[in-house]
């Protein structure tokens, strides 16, 4: 990435805040304030367009030079803003300051900062900084030949510089294992079979044996309650996962000085989800008012909160069936519409359209709902599980369009994928076997009660099915499939599965 396309993306994501700050003080004939605001003017704006509109300024200054110093001067001010907003950054910029002073022979105040640093770092369990002000300490202490420093004092500092390497390796090793599990959900999905859920014993054990050696710190116990939560939403139980979410919200509100808003917003997003699958949605507007009171310098993290917030909301009207008051909820919601969504990370951008592709289908708007999913589909996601998810919504879109051609070639791809990876759950199946008929609409009704017949048993079997659920809390596609062989309201499906605990 260049200087120029690493600068634009850069002004795009500043807060308004940071913007004025920027701009205080500074003259607005400056060369670097004219680049600065033909970026922050133009949201379309391109490396190219942008060299040539700074050119045709006339001001004779050179582009690159230009983006260079602009790029600088917003990386120092952001640092600059995150030392009063981040003690990570306020740390480290202490710890520099200590450097300074050391170098320019100012030995007392130089070792007097790194006390204070030592202290706040253990006190807000930053383990990174503790041990680069510990180190830094101990190699000005050699310096000066240990001024006033015992044997038994030396032997002590050592002690805690290792206590505090130990701690933070072992952190370490959690941090793997959590990343490492997710990675597994995200690139394999939820688990499907007794089997799947065997392989992830290796991660369980390990984390175990970690816990047994780990301290009871913040960061310990947030790491095993995070590994704990998102495996146990991985293997579909979800009252054990609700009650270790409890547990890490607890956590939090123990400790509102160690912990991040990225961290919060990670348990949030997790409960949220819980909350859905165990379907104690009178809650779920609660923990989306603790959505909206996080705060972040981040602009993409902001704007991912917001997405998040609207998803769920969107949520409480879809699962209950209620697509008109769905659909005048996306046509008010900001964040809900396609140039907002396309901004955000794939998986909740895929998510978002999923839903509101079902909110377009429950409306039998079929046209709009397959724009919704091919501007999904267009973006790098056929990695990721829900990928196999719109694709299969997809043929629910063109089986009521009539579209047989596309059902029978994008039915074959699938099953070629299902055989070639060896996971499917028995859901996708029946879904492929009910798109594969001609138009139910066309039926008698005792040709469709017949079919009705041989497919609820199936049904039935796949709802008792916990693997199965693991598909099932993502939408009740079973309400679609009962609707549509025996001709009922999709919507009134959606809700009397709900209320009667049908769905899984």
């Amino acid at each position: 990435m260049t200087n120029a396309e690493a600068l634009i993306l850069l002004v795009r994501t500043l807060s308004k805040n940071e913007k004025r700050s920027f701009r205080l003080g500074k003259k607005s004939t400056a060369d670097y304030i004219v680049l600065f605001d033909l970026i922050d003017k133009d949201e379309l704006i391109t490396v190219d367009g942008l060299k040539e509109a700074f050119e045709n300024k006339g001001k004779g200054a050179v582009f690159n030079v230009t983006v260079t110093y602009l790029y600088k001067l917003l990386l120092d001010k952001l640092l600059a803003l995150r030392q009063n907003q981040d003690s990570d950054y306020s740390l480290m910029t202490q710890i520099l300051k200590a450097k300074i002073l050391f170098e320019k022979s100012i030995f007392p105040a130089a070792l007097e900062i790194l006390k204070k640093v030592k202290h706040d770092a253990a006190a807000l369990e930053k383990n990174e900084a503790l041990i680069m002000a510990s180190r830094l300490e101990l190699d000005y202490l050699h310096y000066l030949n240990m001024p006033d420093i015992s044997e038994e004092d030396l032997i002590n500092r050592h002690y805690s510089l290792n206590t505090a390497l130990s701690n933070l390796g072992n952190l370490y090793e959690q941090s793997a294992l959590y990343e490492l599990l997710t990675h597994r959900i995200i690139f394999k999905g939820s688990v499907r079979t007794s089997s799947q859920k065997t392989s992830l014993n290796d991660l369980v054990f390990t984390e175990q044996n970690l816990v047994r050696k780990a301290s009871t710190s913040f960061e310990a116990q947030k790491h095993h309650l995070l590994f704990q939560s998102a495996f146990l939403m991985a293997v579909g139980d979800e009252q054990s996962a609700s009650d270790v979410l409890m547990q890490l919200n607890r956590l939090i509100t123990e400790y509102p000085a160690i912990g991040n808003p990225l961290f919060y917003l990670a348990i949030i997003e997790n409960m949220l989800e819980n909350l859905r699958e165990t379907r104690r949605y009178d809650q779920i507007p609660v923990f989306i008012e603790r959505l909206a009171a996080i705060s972040h310098p981040s602009q993409m993290v902001m704007m991912h909160i917001g997405a998040l917030a609207g998803l769920y909301r969107l949520l409480l009207l879809l699962d209950r069936g209620e697509f008109h008051k769905a659909k005048e909820f996306i046509d008010r919601s900001e964040v809900l519409q396609p140039s907002s969504i396309e901004k955000l990370n794939p998986v909740l951008e895929s998510k978002i359209s999923l839903y509101v592709a079902l909110v377009h289908i429950g409306l039998k708007d079929y046209r709009r709902a397959r724009k919704t999913l091919v501007l999904a589909m267009l973006n790098k996601t056929c990695d990721l599980p829900i990928h196999r998810i719109l694709r299969i919504t997809g043929l629910i879109i063109h089986h009521k369009m009539n579209d047989s051609d596309y059902i029978y070639s994008e039915s074959r791809s699938i099953k070629r994928e299902i055989a070639k990876s060896g996971k499917a759950y028995r859901m996708e199946s029946l879904i492929l076997d009910v798109v594969g008929k001609s138009s139910y609409a066309l039926m008698s009704t005792q040709k469709r009660e017949q079919i009705w017949g041989k497919i609820k048993p199936r049904l039935d079997d796949i709802r008792q099915d916990v693997f199965e659920a693991q598909l099932l809390k993502i939408f009740d596609f079973s309400a679609w499939i009962e609707s549509e062989i025996l001709r009922t309201s999709f919507g009134e499906t959606l809700r009397r599965n709900l209320e009667s605990g049908i769905r899984y």
